[in-house]
C-alpha cells in the first residue's frame, strides 16, 4: 500500500470515529431549527435542547416548504431534519436547503439504518446522521460535533458506514493507481517540505531518474536556479492554504543536464493532520510546443521585416518616380512653356497668337498636374521639413480635394525619428485618412501629434459612422488593414490601438519609439 493510500485511509477512519470523541462546548449560542412533521417529536427535541445553555431553538417547521422559508428568514446554524418530512424530504430536501444556505449544518434524523441510505444522505451534504431511537442520548454531542466542523454518525452506524467508504476508497485507489502508472503526463506526489514521495513512470522518463533516485529529492533540484525562488514561494503559499492550486510554465533540468519545457499544475491534498498534507504535481512536457511557438515568432518577425521592407521599397520607388517627374518631365514642360512664350512674342502673324495661348494654358495645366502628382507620390516636404509638416500638407490636400475639415495639432516638441520610421508612419497616416474619406462619411477629422516620453504618438479621430471593433490580445483589431498597420508598427517597436463603436466615429492611436 502506497504512502498516499495510507494517508487517505487514516483520514477516513478519523472521519468516522470523530463522533465518538468528547467535544469542547463552544462559548457562542448555537441557533437550531427543528424540522419534523409531528409536534410531539418537536416538543421532545425542544425539551432536551433547552436544558443546554449554549443551544437555542429559533424555530419549528412541519413541512418542506416551511423549512425552506424559515432557513431563509431565521438563518439557523443547524437544522435538525426529519428525512420523512412532507412535501420535501430526503436527499432533495438537503440539497435545496444547502442551495439557499450553504453554510448551515444539517443533522438528518431517521429510523433507517441501511448503510447505502446513510451514505447517500452524507454525500448529499448532511453533516450528521442520527438514528431517532438514539436521538436523546446523542443529540447534543451531534450538534457540537458538526459545529467543529466535523461529521457525526450514530454509534451503531459508524462501523458499517466506514466499511462502505473503505471499499469505495479501495476502488478509488485502484483507479488512481491505473491512471498514475499509465498516463503519459508526469505525476509526482510531494510532501509539505517539497520532497518527492513518489513519481510515476512518465515522470521518470521525462527527468531521466529512476524511482529510487527521485524519492526524497527536493523539487527545486529539477528547476533552473533563476526560477527556484518563485516556485518555492508558490509552493509555500499552497501548503499554507493561501491557494488551492497553481500553474506555471518553466524549464526543468534532466539528469543528463539538458533542459526542457514543462507545464506544471500543482494541487494540495489535505489530510487530517497538516504534516500529512501531500501535493500532486502534474507535469506536461511542452518542449515541442515551445519550439513551435519560437519558430512562429521568428516567422512573424520575418514577415514584419518583409512588410516593412516592402513599404520602404514602395516609398523609394515613389520617390524615384517623383524625382523623375520633377527633374525631367517637369523641367521639359517648363522649358516648352518658355520657348512657346518666346515664339509667341516673335510671331509675325496675329492669327497664331490665340492657338499659342491655348497650347500654353494646356502646358501650364500639365505642369500643375505633374507638380501635384509629384507631391502625392512622395512629398518632398516629408524629407525636407519632416513628418509633422508633411501631415499638415496632407491635411490641407484632403480638405481641398474632398471638402472634409482636417485639423492637425502638434505640441511642437522635438521628435527625432529615422527615415524608416518617418516613411512608414506617414504612409500609415495617409492610409488611415484615405480610409476615413472613402468609408466613414465623416465631416471632421482631427490629428494630434505629440511626444510621450520616449515615443512619438499620433491620434486620428473622426465623427463618422464608426465601426464594431473585434480585438484579441494576440492579433489586435480585426480587419486586414488594421492587421497590416499593426504588424508594420510592431516591427518598428510600436503598437496600434483602435477604439470605435457604430455611430460614434473612430479613434486610432499610433505609437513608435523616438530615435536619437
Amino acid at each position: 500500500m502506497t504512502f498516499f493510500m495510507i494517508v487517505a485511509k487514516r483520514h477516513t477512519m478519523e472521519f468516522f470515529n470523530i463522533g465518538l470523541e468528547n467535544v469542547r462546548e463552544p462559548a457562542m449560542t448555537i441557533r437550531i431549527l427543528l424540522a419534523d412533521e409531528y409536534q410531539m417529536a418537536r416538543q421532545g427535541l425542544r425539551a432536551l435542547l433547552e436544558k443546554e445553555v449554549d443551544l437555542e431553538v429559533v424555530g419549528e417547521a412541519d413541512s418542506g416548504p416551511a423549512v425552506m422559508r424559515q432557513v431563509q428568514d431565521l438563518a439557523p446554524d443547524i437544522v435538525l431534519l426529519d428525512l420523512a418530512l412532507p412535501e420535501l424530504h430526503g436527499v432533495e430536501a438537503i440539497r435545496q436547503i444547502l442551495a439557499v444556505s450553504p453554510h448551515v449544518k444539517i443533522i438528518a434524523l431517521s429510523i433507517y439504518a441501511d448503510r447505502r441510505f446513510v451514505v447517500n444522505i452524507l454525500k448529499a451534504g448532511a453533516s450528521g446522521y442520527l438514528l431517532k431511537d438514539c436521538a436523546f442520548e446523542e443529540l447534543t454531542k451531534a450538534i457540537h460535533t458538526v459545529r467543529e466542523p466535523k461529521t457525526f454518525i450514530s454509534l451503531g452506524l459508524a462501523d458499517i458506514v466506514a466499511q462502505d467508504y473503505i471499499e469505495a476508497l479501495r476502488d478509488s485507489e485502484a483507479r488512481f493507481r491505473t491512471i498514475f502508472e499509465a498516463t503519459t503526463m508526469g505525476i509526482a506526489l510531494v510532501d509539505k517540505e517539497g520532497r518527492v514521495v513518489e513519481g510515476n513512470p512518465a515522470l521518470q522518463q521525462m527527468l531521466g531518474y529512476s524511482q529510487t533516485e527521485l524519492v526524497n529529492q527536493v523539487f527545486t533540484v529539477f528547476i533552473l536556479p533563476d526560477d527556484a525562488s518563485r516556485c518555492k514561494a508558490l509552493f509555500r503559499e499552497l501548503v499554507q492554504g493561501k491557494q488551492d492550486s497553481y500553474q506555471v510554465e518553466k524549464k526543468y533540468i534532466r539528469k543528463d543536464g539538458q533542459t526542457a519545457w514543462g507545464r506544471l499544475n500543482v494541487s494540495l491534498i489535505r489530510a487530517a493532520k497538516v504534516e500529512d498534507h501531500l501535493a500532486v504535481c502534474m507535469i506536461e512536457d511542452i518542449t515541442a510546443q515551445k519550439q513551435a511557438e519560437k519558430a512562429i515568432r521568428a516567422y512573424q518577425e520575418q514577415l514584419r521585416s518583409v512588410a516593412s521592407e516592402l513599404s520602404l521599397t514602395e516609398e523609394r520607388e515613389r520617390r524615384r518616380l517623383a524625382t523623375d517627374l520633377h527633374d525631367h518631365v517637369g523641367q521639359i514642360l517648363a522649358l516648352a512653356q518658355i520657348k512657346l512664350g518666346a515664339i509667341r512674342e516673335s510671331a509675325s502673324s496675329t492669327h497664331l497668337v490665340e492657338p499659342m495661348d491655348e497650347v500654353r494654358r494646356l502646358i501650364e495645366q500639365t505642369i500643375r498636374y505633374t507638380r501635384s502628382l509629384t507631391f502625392e507620390l512622395s512629398p518632398p516636404i516629408l524629407y525636407e521639413l519632416g513628418f509633422e509638416a508633411a501631415v499638415e500638407w496632407l491635411a490641407e490636400l484632403i480638405q481641398k480635394q474632398h471638402g472634409i475639415t482636417v485639423k492637425v495639432q502638434t505640441d511642437r516638441s522635438a521628435k527625432p525619428v529615422n527615415d524608416e520610421i518617418r516613411v512608414i508612419l506617414f504612409q500609415t497616416v495617409r492610409e488611415l485618412l484615405v480610409n476615413v474619406v472613402d468609408h466613414a462619411s465623416a465631416k471632421n477629422i482631427r490629428v494630434f501629434i505629440s511626444r510621450e516620453d520616449a515615443t512619438l504618438q499620433v491620434k486620428i479621430e473622426d465623427d463618422g459612422l464608426g465601426m464594431g471593433i473585434s480585438t484579441d490580445a494576440a492579433n489586435g483589431p480585426s480587419g486586414f488593414g488594421f492587421f497590416s498597420i499593426g504588424e508594420r508598427l510592431k516591427y518598428l517597436g510600436g503598437h496600434l490601438e483602435v477604439v470605435s463603436e457604430p455611430g460614434w466615429g473612430i479613434r486610432v492611436t499610433l505609437q513608435v519609439p523616438l530615435q536619437y
